[in-house]
């Protein structure tokens, strides 16, 4: 049996015509989405770096040290060394054992932390007078 064409005007179940209207419909039932806004890029502040103080940046080393309380008491620096090596010493074991120190010149040191091998450390500072070591009366002067 040959087949014959179809009409185009003749409805049938698989036809584009009646399957347009459908998706018509399910097209109308959808919200419009409104178009996204355009981006805006906004630039935060650099953050600022903070001021560096050459106290802050520079490390006091040993040798330095030695050299430093050798010219300052006029002290032979074999004999400075070990004396200042001696003071590194027993401060370093009276912090590792949890000690506070009260060390006039320098100021008030306390033990904050204590996890494993790293102590944290705060250190109140002496008063400006006191730490520049001129003392406003000596011991028994203060009447």
């Amino acid at each position: 049996m040959a087949r014959t064409p179809k009409s185009p005007d003749a409805p049938t179940a698989t036809t584009p015509d009646t399957a347009a209207p459908a998706k018509a419909k399910a097209a109308k039932a959808k919200p419009v989405k409104a178009a996204k806004p355009a981006l805006k890029v906004v630039e935060k502040p650099a953050p600022k770096a903070p001021v560096a103080t050459p106290a802050a940046t520079e490390i006091l080393k040993l040798k330095e040290l030695i050299d430093r309380v050798a010219g300052t008491t006029g002290g032979k620096k074999p004999e400075v060394k070990a004396a200042v090596e001696a003071t590194l010493l027993a401060l370093g074991e009276a912090l590792a054992a949890g000690r506070s120190l009260a060390l006039p010149p320098l100021g008030k040191l306390r033990v904050v932390k204590n996890k494993g091998p790293a102590l944290t450390l705060k250190l109140r500072l002496g008063d400006s007078a006191k730490a520049a070591g001129l003392a406003l009366a000596d011991d028994g002067e203060d009447d």
